[in-house]
């Protein structure tokens, strides 16, 4: 799968938070919008936010 950077796409992202486990979700700006424990929940969490 190609990823798209954010001019062609914008929206939410899932970026790797800290130094553990923790995966957060990021709006189109840079600001945090939540942090979960799993890739797979901030990866719903956009799908959700996405509509």
């Amino acid at each position: 799968m190609r990823q798209q950077n954010s001019e062609q796409q914008p929206g939410y992202k899932v970026k790797k938070y800290g130094w553990g486990r923790y995966w957060a979700v990021v709006d189109a700006a840079g600001a945090l919008v939540c942090v979960t424990v799993y890739k797979r929940g901030a990866e719903e969490v956009v799908r959700r936010l996405r509509g």
